[in-house]
């Protein structure tokens, strides 16, 4: 018997409190020789890159300190976060909402050997490049959720000279301890509803989630698409938790954000540039998921090196990358003094404080950068 494939993407599990209002924009070729003058901008920009170009949207105030934000996935998209990550940001910083390689906005990627980790690091200190040299900044500072957030170290471990600070929310850097971090609950939860009284249907399923979680679990994630999925999106619901919200009234579909024309608006995309992102994420995720090396990342040892200043945030429910994650994260921080590094769990939040705890997430980012960024 095969899992069931879930058709869910992690960008169409979100809900948002929607604003009425939009701002004119101009998309933009992207130039060395072109400098900014304006004080308050909203473009867009393409970014050359190798065999392709990525889609960049910058707001914000110019003469601030810029902030680059790095989406989830691997294979989101950045639209979504300028409502997300916007309030009360925008007025004391320059925000760059990036798209990844064949995400978003971005081209569609046809080849699929350059979505890996190597090439999207390549991308960014491109991207990061081309954006100091267009805004005048001597360095940068990022901020990254979710795969955004392993993507954020990941490239500080190769280019921290050009990073001034960074803000890691829901991130992760050791993947073997999010794998299993979530097999080890789901197989707990399952075992317990199996000592209640229940239906012999019930049991059945019960049974099978567990002896698939196991299967699962001495696999090498090599092909892990379905799995993953599976895992995440289908079993939570069965066994009476959510592995990305804490409050599931919170939750829409890619349907509902296709059909609410202020947030299309805002986002810059017509219906059917919109209808095209979810194919993109597709391919994206599948490249990085069907990929041993990605399901196996560590770099927890690693993070000794990062002398950048760095806020690492979660959600106190957080299953997708384990309950534990942040303060894994930051304990293996060691090269930081405690005035360098921040850890803030959010309480009754999952994977997305974007979306659950705006006020409480924003005001820690304002917060941090105002204090380190410039």
């Amino acid at each position: 018997m095969e899992p069931i494939r879930s058709k869910l993407s992690d960008f169409s599990k979100t809900k948002i409190v929607l604003i009425v209002g939009i701002v004119g924009i101009t998309l933009l070729t992207f130039s060395c020789k072109e400098k900014i003058s304006a004080k308050n901008i909203d473009q867009e920009i393409m970014v050359d890159v190798p065999e392709s170009q990525l889609y960049v949207r910058v707001r914000g105030n110019a003469e601030k300190p810029l902030i680059i934000n790095l989406h989830g996935g691997p294979g989101g998209y950045s639209g979504i976060d300028i409502k997300l990550m916007e309030p009360g940001m925008e007025d004391k910083f320059l925000i760059a909402y990036l798209d990844q390689r064949g995400c978003g906005k971005s081209l569609a990627s046809s080849d699929s050997s350059r979505l890996n980790v190597e090439q999207y690091i390549e991308d960014l200190d491109i991207v990061i490049d081309s954006l100091m040299n267009r805004y005048n900044k001597k360095q940068v500072n990022l901020m990254g959720s979710s795969w955004g957030g392993m993507y954020g170290f990941l490239y500080m471990l190769s280019h921290q000279e050009k990073i001034n600070s960074y803000a890691c929310i829901d991130g992760k850097v050791n993947s073997h301890y999010q794998n299993h971090s979530l097999i080890d609950y789901e197989i707990k939860k399952a075992n317990e509803l199996l000592q209640t009284d229940i239906s012999d249907s019930k049991r059945i399923e019960l049974k099978f989630i567990v002896s698939e979680l196991k299967r699962i679990e001495k696999s090498n994630f090599e092909h892990f698409h379905t799995d993953v999925n599976w895992m995440k999106h289908e079993v939570p619901p069965k066994l009476g938790f959510n592995a990305y919200f804490a409050d599931t009234s919170k939750i829409i579909s890619f349907k509902d954000v296709l059909q609410d024309t202020a947030l299309m608006n805002l986002m810059k995309y017509t219906k059917e540039e919109y209808a095209r992102v979810g194919k993109k994420a597709e391919t994206v995720n599948r490249a990085f998921r069907n990929n041993a090396a990605y399901n196996n990342i560590n770099i927890e040892p690693e993070l000794a090196k990062i002398k950048t200043p760095t806020v690492v945030i979660q959600g106190d429910q957080d299953y997708v990358v384990g309950l534990g994650h942040a303060g894994l994260i930051y304990d293996a921080l060691s090269g930081l003094s405690s005035e360098n590094k921040e850890l803030h769990i959010l309480p009754n939040t999952g994977h997305c404080p974007a979306i659950e705890s705006p006020e409480e997430l924003a005001e820690i980012l304002i917060l941090f950068f105002s204090k380190h960024a410039n």
